[in-house]
């Protein structure tokens, strides 16, 4: 799986057992997810030291993303193939909460700026952390699940809490 090609100079790989609540005997194996096939998931987990007699209550699966190409969308996150529909979070090729919640203010924002004739608002690299996140996306893409790094601003002196009503 994924795993075996991302990792294949290891020849080992931490697993964590995460309880899935208060009340039940059932735990998530966090690293492991997988979209292999029941008997092989079967015969992978038993054969884990320590996991000979492990009972599986559900197969593990996994999760493919699809996500509209950043780089063809403008500064305000409307897209460039149709005026007046703007995209925001997971379907940018993001992840996480914060990366969609920016977006979706910054989308809503332009929406509404374009239905009233007004010019979009477009934060810079060197005004706001969504300025970068929304930069990222429509100048270089991605190609994995992008995350809002600070280390990806090159102006994250300037970015502090202290000056932000001033910026």
């Amino acid at each position: 799986e994924d795993k075996l090609n991302t990792f294949a100079d290891k020849d080992q790989h931490q697993l964590f057992l995460e309880p899935e609540g208060r009340s039940t005997n059932e735990y998530y194996l966090n690293g492991f997810s997988s979209s292999l096939p029941w008997d092989i998931q079967w015969e992978a987990l038993h054969a884990i030291e320590g996991f000979e007699d492990l009972h599986i209550f559900r197969p593990g699966y996994a999760i493919e993303y699809d996500y509209f190409l950043p780089t063809q969308l403008h500064h305000s996150l409307e897209t460039k193939l149709v005026d007046g529909l703007y995209f925001a979070g997971q379907i940018n090729g993001t992840t996480g909460y914060e990366e969609a919640g920016a977006q979706g203010v910054m989308a809503g924002i332009n929406a509404h700026r374009r239905r009233m004739g007004e010019e979009p608002l477009v934060l810079a690299r060197d005004e706001a952390y969504i300025g970068v996140l929304i930069d990222d996306l429509v100048t270089k893409g991605v190609d994995e699940p992008y995350r809002m790094f600070t280390s990806r601003a090159e102006y994250r002196i300037l970015l502090r809490q202290d000056n932000a009503d001033i910026r």
